[in-house]
């Protein structure tokens, strides 16, 4: 039994509004999810993931990296969960009127039509178009009439499920229309377990450990090229592209602008004979300082300078502007872009690349952060720059980092990879990790026992590219039992030819990727 004063407030709760607002937000739900499995096989539009991608797009860079570092991906689970709950709220406020609208219009079928037509119709005529893509959903994937379809579905489905309740189920209990104490309860515990089980999903899909970490030396020698599965993935969309259905149909093509346009086809661009392969190490530029948005793969595809000799450069072109098919945009200095290393990818791994990597081509630029490797590639333009894409407008670095560096030159670095941060360790213990200095190479890597104060040369495996990462390690054994702090930098250059020493001041990501040394801190058992 419930205490007397809950029993007396749901007497009241009963006669409320709020059950038809309930009954909304109950007959919107199944509505919304009808637009997103549409969304899925690519024949419709989902206003939350639209309205997520507009609302990121137009956050300040420096906001947005305030949130990453204090939320992590956690960020973008926030910004879906808000969006869902503004996307049910919506139905729920517009039933509230519903009992007036039946007797005024006195035609229940009618009001049905309304409840059916009058949202989709604000959706495609008002929403869509403050969304910023185009009016009836013209600029989405889907188009107008999937915009269009999928909308009506969803809005005549909530429509439906809206009638039976305030309707049929009503017209059953004319005393007013509620649930039972048990089932409220219920209900509720349905809800936040539903809830619960969404925010875990989405957040499996989108958020990631805080750093890179291998199970042992062993493990991170065996994974010197990392697998496919486990290559890290940002983006700035709620749900990538997936360009399969567009290829085997033909419909997808490269465009390539300079004195003269060209078009490929997958077909075109696989059946060329001057194919290469590259090993290469990405790194995103939030990544934080030991952080795990780092990664290395096998890449074959196209050498940029070959695509943009094909169809001649203009003499005042001095930058090369990438477009894909989710709409971001970036670019690089022409120089970059002609590197015999920079190529449009097609296969990563022995295989072709994998949707959430690009399918069916990306970009690969030596020494650049992760944000220039442009996938899903629909357009390569040669421009008079600087070119300032999508992440660049935000405020994120387009421009010089280190002396005569190119523009969004990859900081150099060097990660603790294992043992973990706050291990205990007893005897001797290998610790390892990698180091990264975009094309510039690793020459050395340091590590200090002692918080700093004193360094020692790390063993480095022979690197697999001059654009990959190097593997290091360090056997120590520790002087005695108690807590350690452990700190590794690295200087780039090549083994007997350094360059410059990795930059030691902490910086964040934002704007021009971070900087400082990884450490982590040992417990040593007596």
């Amino acid at each position: 039994m419930l205490p007397p004063v809950i029993t007396r407030f749901w007497a009241r709760l009963k006669r409320l509004p709020w059950m038809r607002f309930a009954a909304g937000i109950v007959a919107g739900a199944p509505g919304l999810a009808l637009t997103f499995v549409m969304r899925m096989v690519g024949l419709g539009v989902f206003l939350p993931e639209i309205a997520v991608d507009f609302t990121v797009g137009r956050i300040p860079g420096s906001i947005e990296s305030f949130f990453i570092r204090t939320m992590g991906e956690g960020a973008k689970v926030l910004a879906i969960v808000i969006a869902l709950v503004v996307f049910l709220l919506i139905p729920g406020v517009t039933a509230l009127p519903y009992r007036w609208v039946e007797k005024r219009v006195r035609n229940r079928w009618l009001v049905f039509a309304l409840y059916g037509l009058v949202p989709a119709a604000i959706t495609l005529v008002v929403v869509l178009p403050l969304l910023d893509v185009g009016f009836l959903g013209s600029r989405t994937a889907a188009g107008t009439f999937g915009a269009g379809f999928s909308q009506l579905l969803g809005a005549f489905l909530s429509a439906s499920i809206l009638d039976y309740f305030l309707v049929d189920v009503a017209a059953r209990h004319p005393e007013g229309f509620s649930l039972s104490r048990r089932q409220f309860i219920a209900s509720v515990a349905i809800l936040i377990a539903a809830a619960a089980v969404g925010v875990a999903g989405l957040s499996a899909l989108v958020t990631r450990p805080a750093r890179l970490l291998f199970a042992s030396v062993q493990e991170m020698r065996a994974k010197a090229i990392t697998p496919t599965d486990e290559f890290y993935v940002v983006t700035k969309n709620v749900l990538d592209p997936d360009l399969t259905p567009d290829v085997q149909e033909g419909r997808w093509r490269l465009t390539v602008d300079g004195l003269v346009t060209k078009t490929f086809d997958l077909t075109a661009l696989e059946g060329r004979a001057d194919s290469q392969e590259e090993i290469a190490t990405l790194e995103c530029v939030s990544n934080e300082v030991g952080g795990n948005l780092i990664s290395t793969a096998r890449w074959r595809g196209i050498p940029l300078a070959n695509l943009l000799a094909d169809v001649g450069i203009a003499s005042g072109a001095d930058w090369v502007a990438f477009t894909c098919a989710d709409g971001y945009t970036v670019g690089v200095p022409l120089g970059k872009a002609m590197n015999p290393s920079s190529i449009v990818a097609l296969e990563m791994n022995f295989e072709r690349l994998r949707p959430k990597h690009g399918y069916p081509a990306r970009i690969i630029v030596p020494g650049l952060y992760g944000m220039f490797h442009a996938k899903w590639l629909t357009r390569i333009e040669l421009v008079k720059g600087p070119f300032s894409g999508f992440w660049q407008q935000k405020g994120w670095t387009n421009s010089d980092l280190l002396p005569g560096g190119e523009r969004g030159s990859i900081r150099t670095t060097a990660i603790i990879a294992t043992p973990a941060h706050n291990s205990v360790v007893s005897g001797s213990v290998t610790i390892g990790g990698v180091a990264f200095a975009g094309d510039r190479g690793i020459s050395l890597v340091e590590v200090s026992t002692d918080g700093g104060v004193t360094w020692m040369p790390a063993d480095l495996d022979p690197a697999q590219s001059p654009l990959s990462w190097v593997l290091w390690t360090f056997p120590w054994t520790p002087p005695g039992g108690g807590s350690y702090r452990i700190v590794a930098k690295a200087t780039e250059g090549t083994p007997g030819s350094p360059g410059n020493a990795q930059e030691s001041d902490p910086a964040p990501p934002f704007p021009n990727g971070a900087a400082g040394y990884d450490s982590i801190a040992l417990l040593v058992s007596e």
